[in-house]
């Protein structure tokens, strides 16, 4: 049997008003446009790779987001096979005795509903999650780190000219952090089941609650604006960066919930009609959810606060 470390690439609407996004609704709220793999036996040595742009057939112009991080040339994009064929040359040069693998349940995810939409009728072998493995090796198993912290624990060095989020590079470096693990069979204990992709209209991804507060002070550190309920299930959330002040007397940080992504959390502050201090909390999903969008906004946060931390000193 063969391990096939599997890496997608996907764009996604201009704009959720867009006429591109309303001719398919939540039916293709993303769509791939590249494929890539490594092959890896069973003694971990990885003995071939695959790469395979696909042509879009709804979402035609790249985002600027999309094109910015995986440096993909539209015009290659418009000589590339459709969506069902490139997944058939994929599974053709997967074989048969293999089982695929990759680094969370975005990438099935999305494979999942573009497979539907697109009606292919290619079979894909099951597939298994290394990132939770790698969490329950760590002792961390409900945090689920990123492909990038997982090769700097194993002292994985990216190579300058294989860049991130190119999906074959990105499926070789998951594949190099696979072949690290202290019994990397033990993937099979954790098999992968798509969820469902929708996107959320703002009235089910928002919530606002008013609290009584003694001081500013007191509400940025209260309980509320730091484990804020996730707008969507309710969960408590961690604020880890902080706060960054936007303008006089309302404060904005972020929040992860595992099940439904980056939330943005505001605070104003302000006093009700008896003149009692007030803050108003209010947490929205965030359009973006991309894991590269996610850990890219995270990272501006972190200098945002220690910017305003440093002004404060």
């Amino acid at each position: 049997m063969q391990y096939i470390v599997l890496d997608l690439e996907w764009n996604q609407p201009l704009s959720y008003n867009s006429a591109a996004y309303k001719s398919v609704g939540g039916k293709l709220l993303f769509e791939m446009i590249q494929i890539g793999a490594v092959k890896v036996d069973e003694n971990l040595t990885i003995l071939d790779s695959f790469s395979q742009l696909i042509r879009p057939a709804h979402y035609m112009k790249l985002h600027p987001r999309i094109a910015k991080i995986t440096h993909i040339d539209p015009e290659d994009l418009m000589d590339a096979p459709d969506f069902c064929e490139a997944v058939s040359a994929f599974a053709d040069w997967c074989g048969d005795d293999y089982v695929l693998l990759t680094w969370g349940c975005d990438d099935i995810s999305v494979l999942n509903q573009n497979m539907t939409f697109f009606k292919s009728e290619t079979t894909l072998s099951k597939i298994y999650d290394i990132q939770r493995l790698f969490g329950e090796v760590i002792g961390n198993s409900k945090e689920r780190k990123g492909l990038k912290a997982a090769m700097e624990h194993y002292q994985i060095e990216p190579d300058e000219n294989m860049p991130f989020h190119n999906a074959v590079n990105d499926a070789y470096y998951t594949a190099k952090v696979f072949a690290c693990l202290p019994d990397p069979k033990k993937v099979l204990d954790y098999p992968l089941a798509p969820r469902k992709l929708q996107h959320l209209d703002r009235a089910k991804k928002e919530s606002t609650a008013i609290l009584r507060v003694r001081s500013l002070k007191d509400g940025l550190r209260s309980a509320a604006a730091m484990k804020p309920p996730c707008p969507i299930c309710g969960k408590h959330l961690e604020v880890t960066e902080g706060y960054v002040l936007q303008r006089d007397g309302q404060y904005m940080a972020l929040a992860d919930c595992s099940q439904h992504g980056l939330a943005f959390i505001k605070l104003q502050f302000g006093k009700n009609d008896e003149g009692k201090r007030i803050m108003t909390r209010s947490a929205a999903l965030s359009d973006e959810q991309s894991p590269a969008y996610v850990h890219t906004k995270h990272l501006q946060w972190a200098q945002k606060v220690a910017l305003q931390e440093n002004a404060a000193e």
